[in-house]
């Protein structure tokens, strides 16, 4: 199982790193210098959310879990439940930081009805309801044939990835995070699928389809947001667009062909355990070393980006850490 810790950690800094450049593409100068610096680390790492929920799928989906729905539940409530309101609050407080007098009981309602307290805090809200579901998902796994299953994951993956593409055409808003779990159906199954699966794909290919996939992103965005808008063409950084949705399965299949043993094994399994503190948490330290006036789109994107990412990523671990040896504290990680 060590290369799903491996997966997970790598996912998490790639999250910083998605994070970091993100204001880079935003606000430099489309096709400038700095912009191409933050279009290529941000295109680089848009496999971080898929392969969350791959692993998600992996480790849920699996035929050895046979727990009652009781079980399941009280496991999940504690893993996601508590931690997603705890810091839902902190965001809340956080974003309205400088300006207390606009706090009101109806705007903390809104933002937490519409799963957006705070922009990453979206996938928690979407991942509580995949695990509201999970049990029954179980059934689908367990006794579906695998050829049909790859049929019905396809399918997910056309649908979700055609109301990705009808949702950036239009300008419309991301809906009830009631409903965002849908979307993310096929990345979930294929997790129990390609852990799963006995035949190996050449190296080569993978490693062909993934460099393929970064750089079509990366020229997509430039090329419909040079015709079009950068809003449009930012529907290459989708989670489920057609040149992230082969990034990210050729990703997760990459961290699985890879050898990962001894230290390495050991380093990643306890570096999982500080991941979901660390996503938590990150975008606190960024936004603070941001208005110490650390921004990458001021200048030397190409350096800055990976150096803020790196301090941050380490920030956020060692703060995850601390929250994990602290009573009460450390079930909101």
């Amino acid at each position: 199982m060590a290369w799903l810790d491996a997966a997970r950690v790598a996912a998490i800094l790639a999250v910083v790193l998605l994070h970091v450049a993100a204001s880079v593409v935003s606000l430099a100068p489309l096709g400038s210098a700095d912009w191409w610096a933050g279009n290529g680390y941000d295109a680089l790492v848009r496999w971080c959310v898929p392969v969350f929920v791959m692993v998600s799928g992996a480790l849920l989906l699996d035929a050895r879990k046979t727990e009652s729905l009781a079980t399941f539940y009280r496991k999940r409530a504690a893993r996601i439940a508590v931690p997603l309101l705890f810091w839902s609050a902190v965001y809340i407080l956080w974003n309205y930081r400088h300006a207390w007098d606009q706090l009101r009981p109806a705007v903390v309602l809104e933002s937490v009805a519409r799963g957006w307290p705070h922009y990453h805090l979206w996938f928690l809200y979407m991942l509580l309801c995949l695990y509201l579901f999970t049990p029954f998902l179980r059934v689908v796994a367990w006794h579906t044939p695998r050829r049909d299953l790859w049929w019905l994951v396809g399918a997910l993956f056309v649908l979700a990835g055609v109301n990705e593409w009808h949702r950036v055409a239009t300008g419309g808003g991301a809906g009830l995070f009631i409903n965002w779990f849908l979307s993310y159906l096929p990345y979930f199954f294929c997790g129990y699928l390609l852990r799963t699966a006995q035949r190996k794909v050449p190296m080569p290919w993978l490693v062909a389809v993934f460099v393929l996939s970064v750089a079509a992103t990366a020229a997509g965005c430039y090329g419909v947001g040079r015709a079009h808008g950068l809003d449009k063409g930012l529907y290459f950084y989708g989670y489920l667009s057609a040149t992230v949705i082969p990034m990210s399965l050729s990703a997760m299949l990459l961290f699985k062909r890879c050898t990962w043993e001894g230290a390495w094994a050991r380093g990643a399994q306890r570096l999982s355990q500080l991941t979901l503190g660390a996503y938590l948490v990150h975008p606190i330290l960024l936004e603070s070393l941001r208005s110490a006036g650390l921004q990458p789109e001021q200048g030397g994107a190409l350096w800055s980006v990976p150096a803020l990412a790196a301090v941050v990523f380490a920030g956020a671990l060692g703060v995850a850490w601390v929250f994990q040896r602290l009573p009460l504290l450390n079930r909101t990680i």
